[in-house]
């Protein structure tokens, strides 16, 4: 499998014009080639046997209180109008398995369909498997306008974002140069090669990242302009709903600062750190730190407000994680109430992986709710 994706990714290189692909092409064909991907292989990605872990891998503790968080946005909503709950990329379907038995039986008058948009046949079928036994209906589709437009929507989205295809770019004797995917025939091996920008849009963006302050020689940062068609397709597809994402990364202010001069552009592999992103492509996840800055500006350009931003920690307290916690303490360290604590440590409580991860909440068409708040135009935002 991996010598068939190298070789399609080589022949592409080669054919090119300047023997020199985006690392956005090449991480496109790593991750998403239609038969050798690492999304589209049939293996396990997440929890021990896989390369990382996620939320959803720590329990039923993180879905059952982002359900929490989509009833409170569901109040918004005309309480008898069908509506919809959408997760995509949703993995082995275990967030949107904890979001159904949140949302089953309460809240509005009609319960919402809930739609999985999945491209990947080996994880539509688990999360089939995992969903099996729902009350609600569920639909797969492979886009969102195969889904019913005009509805109510609330979209989900856990570590989706910081897995679209990047480019990248590195400060090279006072300007920006982007850097490339060439074959060395020598080593038979991918490189790295620097090179002009592929898109002269990327200058103004980068200048934007930046602000002020003049890079360091050799630092390097990533943009995703499939995660800004992304967010924008959803502003323009979404009439009235939410759009909830939970990923790595920060502010532009937070992944420009001097002390991340290698960019945030990194591999996983057995839950070990892979920094050679071209070697074994098709069998190592490719990540880099999500720009949440540029996703409250792209999702303004198509209507999109920014009503919550913050720490996944923070978010889940507010949203009332600990609810979910029996006030019974039991002596069984195996008991459900014993593991929904170690749980609650890990995505909630300084110092956990709740800390590494962000939350934006941005919505559209819809009255604010009650218990969320926007904080005038910054970039934070509270829910109480």
């Amino acid at each position: 499998m991996g010598q068939e994706l190298l070789q399609s990714i080589v022949a592409e290189v080669t054919q090119s014009k300047h023997g020199r692909i985006p690392f956005a092409r090449f991480m496109e064909l790593a991750l998403y080639h239609p038969e050798y991907g690492y999304y589209q292989t049939d293996w396990q990605k997440t929890g021990r046997r896989g390369d990382f872990f996620t939320s959803p891998q720590v329990g039923d503790l993180f879905g059952l209180t982002i359900g929490r968080g989509i009833l409170i946005l569901a109040e918004s909503f005309p309480p008898d109008q069908p509506w919809l709950v959408v997760e995509v990329g949703g993995g082995d379907g275990r967030l949107m398995e904890g979001i159904v038995k949140a949302i089953e039986g309460k809240g509005n008058a009609v319960q919402p369909t809930i739609g999985m948009i999945e491209t990947s046949l080996y994880h539509r079928h688990l999360q089939q498997e995992r969903l099996s036994g729902v009350s609600l209906p569920v639909q797969w589709v492979s886009r969102l306008e195969e889904l019913p437009q005009g509805q109510p929507t609330i979209v989900v989205s856990n570590e989706l974002l910081d897995a679209l295809p990047f480019h990248r770019f590195r400060w090279r004797d006072g300007e920006w140069l982007e850097i490339w995917v060439g074959w060395d025939e020598t080593t038979s091996r991918l490189i790295e090669v620097e090179g002009s920008l592929s898109n002269e849009g990327f200058l103004p963006m980068l200048k934007d990242r930046m602000g002020d302050r003049i890079p360091d020689e050799g630092s390097e940062t990533e943009i995703s302009l499939v995660g800004r068609d992304w967010i924008q397709s959803m502003g323009t597809w979404i009439e009235q709903g939410y759009l909830l994402t939970v990923d790595y990364g920060g502010t532009d202010e937070e992944l420009c600062s001097p002390l991340r001069k290698v960019g945030t552009a990194r591999g996983f592999q057995a839950h070990q750190m892979v920094r050679d992103l071209l070697i074994s492509p098709g069998e190592v996840d490719i990540t880099a730190d999500v720009s949440f800055t540029l996703l409250q500006s792209w999702g303004e350009e198509v209507g999109f407000l920014p009503l919550w931003y913050g720490k996944q920690s923070r978010f889940l307290l507010e949203v009332g994680i600990l609810e979910e916690i029996s006030p019974v303490v039991s002596t069984d360290p195996f008991s459900k109430e014993a593991k929904r604590i170690r749980s609650l440590r890990q995505l909630a409580l300084p110092g956990g992986m709740g800390d590494s991860y962000q939350v934006l909440l941005q919505g559209k068409g819809v009255a604010c709710p009650e218990k969320a708040l926007i904080a005038g135009d910054k970039f934070v935002g509270i829910w109480s």
